[in-house]
Order: C-alpha cells, then structure tokens, then sequence
C-alpha cells in the first residue's frame, strides 16, 4: 500500500471540497483532494443548474402562451419532452466539464480517487491503495437524495433530483412529494412544460416561506398553476401499471387517491458519511449521525478534523458550501 503524509486531506471533490482545498494550498499547506465520484459538485450535476436550465425552457414555453396581452398571437405552443431534456443534459455536462478543468491542472498526486476511510484521528486510507497520515482533514462527501419509506417499492417509477435530468423524455404525469424550494420549482417548470403535476407536503408553507402573509400568497400563485395539497399526509406509493398509485389523507382527514406516471421525492438530502469510519477517528457523533461540530470552526469534537458543506446538514446551498469550505 502506498503511504503519503500531508498537512490537509479533503475528502469529497466538491463545491466545499473544492474550496477547501484551494484554501489550503494557497496558505501553503500540503493538501490532497480524494475523490469517489461522480465529481463535478451537486449544484453543477443535479442541482442548480440542470434545474435552471428545465426552469428556462418552461419560462419559454409560459410566456408564449401568455403572450396575448402584448398583443402578439402565439397559437400552437408544442413542447418537445425530449429536445427539452437532451438540451439541460448538454449545458449541464458543459457546466461539470468546466468544473472538472478546474481540477486537471492539479499536482500530480494531488487527487486522488478512491473511497476514504479513517484509521484513527490522524489518518486514512483510500480504498485498498492508499494509506495517508495528515495534519487536518476536511469532511465534504455532500450529500443524497432522502427516499421516504413509502416510496421504496417503486423502482424506477420513483425520480429524484440525482436522476429526474436523465429520463428520456418528459412524463404525462408527475407526482411530487414535498413542497420546499425543490420540489415547487420543479412542480412549476413541469407544469408549464405541459406535465399535469400534484404536489403533496405535509407543511403548510412552499419553498420554506415562514412569514405568513408571503406564505398564504405563494400557495395561492402555485396552486393556480398545479394541483397543491399543503397539510396532507402520503400513507403509501404502489407501482400500478405503468406509473403509480398513491394513497393519501388531505389537511381535513379525507383519503385521497393520485395515479401518475412518476413520482419525484423532493424531501430533502441528507449527508454522506456512511462508510468514513467516524468513530474510529474518534468523532462524537449527534444522534443524526452527523459529527458534533463548532459552527464557527466548523472543527468536529473529538479529533483535528474539519466538516463542511452539504456533509454537515447546516446549511446545504451553493455558496455555503464553497464558504464553509475555504
């Protein structure tokens, strides 16, 4: 097994992982970027930007068909699912290359791929190839979509935000559970790309609006647009034919059943750290299974060792991420 010594080992070649080991390079320090892939950072791959781009097409195809009041006649909007989709494909493989030639020009010996795991407080090892002893390390693995129990028999009628960018083409129908800032700009950019959409959450608010006023508003202007069921809760998802079936209880305890072609669980990611070995690094760990962290250091209890970005659940958005990392 190779062995190799550093100031900083930065497990995860992320957005946070990125930015982390920028950071300690130009301080200086020795540093080694692991990576396990598939790289390219959440937000390039399967967040932001594809999302954008799906957003940009159903702007496209809304404004024409609202188009009536400037006086321009738009007669015929079609939507075509798949140039749709093979479109956010391209430009979201054009955004990860970028991303990834940021990364060619690294040391030799820099970068290294392989799934890590802590031997001790001050070292790891990369698969069965690699054995590293470091200073500090920095935690940024990101994080995956969570799958609510009910939906786990679906297969691949189940869509998350990992795989919804790479179906051939759009569904007639679409279930969405979860209304937070994911799933409602999905449940939007699908309807007015002519996708008959349901969204059903528990909460009673969209996209995490807390002020109450804002709140009732955003649920109005969505739910013209889209079948919105706020305060509901999913009791079970079955394949049914070629789609799915869903049972569930709206906000005044009524059963409700909805059939779609797929079903797209936006509740959330939770972090990656399965695997890492924590507790033989000698990480305390909360009982969410994520180490306890000052948020101010962001160094973990236990051992000289940093987390950060969607690996320490706190707050899981882009520029986060890259802050948190640097």
């Amino acid at each position: 097994m190779y062995e190799q010594t550093c100031d900083v080992a930065v497990i995860g070649a992320g957005t946070a992982g990125i930015a982390a080991y920028r950071a300690a390079t130009e301080a200086g320090a020795s540093a080694v970027l692991i990576e396990r892939g598939p790289g390219g950072t959440t937000c390039a791959r399967v967040g932001c930007m594809p999302s954008k781009l799906l957003i940009a097409a159903a702007k496209a195809a809304h404004a024409a068909r609202s188009a009536d009041p400037f006086g321009i006649r738009v007669s015929g909007v079609a939507v075509d699912g798949r140039a749709v989709l093979e479109r956010v494909r391209a430009e979201r493989d054009r955004f990860v290359g970028s991303v990834f030639d940021g990364l060619d020009g690294l040391p030799e010996g820099a970068r290294i791929a392989g799934t890590a795991r802590f031997r001790d407080g001050r070292s790891l090892t990369v698969d069965d190839h690699t054995r590293i002893a470091f200073k500090a390390a920095v935690i940024a693995t990101g994080s995956s979509p969570n799958i609510p129990k009910p939906l786990h028999g679906l297969g691949d009628r189940l869509l998350t935000t990992d795989t919804l960018f790479e179906i051939p083409d759009l569904p007639g129908s679409l279930a969405v559970l979860g209304a937070g800032a994911v799933g409602i700009e999905i449940a939007q950019a699908m309807t007015r790309l002519g996708v008959r959409v349901t969204v059903i959450d528990s909460g009673d608010t969209v996209a995490g609006l807390s002020e109450p006023d804002l709140a009732r508003q955003a649920a109005a202007i969505f739910g013209a647009e889209l079948d919105l069921h706020l305060g509901a809760r999913l009791d079970s998802a079955t394949r049914d034919g070629d789609g799915v079936r869903l049972a569930w209880t709206d906000r005044h305890g009524h059963a409700q059943v909805t059939q779609a072609e797929r079903m797209l669980a936006a509740t959330g990611r939770a972090p990656n750290l399965d695997g890492l070995g924590l507790d033989a690094a000698g990480l305390r760990l909360g009982e969410d299974g994520v180490p306890k962290f000052d948020r101010r250091s962001l160094v973990c209890a236990g051992a000289p060792i940093l987390i950060a970005g969607d690996a320490d659940g706190w707050r899981p958005v882009l520029h986060e991420a890259s802050r948190q990392g640097g």
